[in-house]
């Protein structure tokens, strides 16, 4: 575990800065991304699972109207909220979740969002990557955020290094390491897109990716690629 820690602590300055960079241009733009609010963000977090940032986006400002506080979301009729969560789908067990969450934190907090790590998992539902979302988007904490996108970005970028069944806390590991102190919350809002528009599960698109200099699998791609270019060129040569 040490050496691979060492290996990210080596790249870390060149990953943040191309991470930072290419968000700066290509970042999504949600309306929840320009929010502090952390009773906002969780909710939205919620709200994301199991469907489309565009499905959420097309309920988010009825919702928050409606749902403004966490004692009103505490307070609602079950039947009402599943009603507007209908068009996103999972609404049963989304509206269950929400009324879950936001009795727990009207109960046991006063209605205020805990602000650590510890206090935050304690909420029913809500795991690292929420708790880590709202420290770094909201509380100013440079926490790594970690979901499937961005699991898959630095297993690819330091493949040499992880076997395939290497656990997602050494996965946590590595993305402390290497979070930036400043400028977190759109390394980590980089980082989500990147997996989601380049580093994608099927088809990357290493040859966009501003991280291919950085990344173990994305220099495995570019060396087939050179070989694979110099066997047709040589074939081509051949033939005359």
């Amino acid at each position: 575990m040490c050496e691979i820690l060492q290996e990210a602590k080596r790249r870390r300055n060149k990953i943040q800065k191309a991470v930072i960079s290419w968000a700066s241009s290509n970042m999504r733009n949600f309306p929840w991304r320009k929010e502090r609010d952390p009773y906002k963000t969780l909710v939205t977090e919620i709200l994301l699972r199991r469907t489309t940032a565009s499905a959420v986006f097309r309920i988010y400002e009825k919702f928050f109207a409606r749902y403004s506080t966490i004692d009103r979301l505490a307070n609602a009729e079950e039947e009402e909220l599943k009603a507007l969560l209908s068009t996103i789908g999972y609404h049963v067990q989304r509206a269950k979740i929400l009324k879950e969450i936001s009795t727990f934190l009207v109960q046991k907090y006063g209605g205020e969002i805990p602000r650590t790590l510890e206090e935050l998992l304690k909420i029913p539902h809500v795991g690292p990557y929420i708790s880590r979302a709202i420290l770094s988007f909201c509380y100013g904490v440079p926490a790594a955020v970690v979901d499937s996108n961005v699991e898959r970005i630095i297993r690819r970028m330091f493949s040499n290094h992880l076997t395939e069944k290497a656990p997602l806390k050494l996965i946590q590991k590595i993305a402390d390491t290497l979070v930036p102190k400043r400028e977190h919350t759109i390394y980590n809002f980089g980082l989500l897109d990147l997996g989601a528009l380049v580093c994608r599960y099927g088809s990357p698109s290493c040859i966009k990716c501003p991280l291919r200099h950085s990344c173990d699998y994305g220099h495995k791609q570019f060396t087939m690629n050179c070989f694979e270019a110099k066997a047709i060129l040589r074939t081509k040569l051949q033939k005359h």
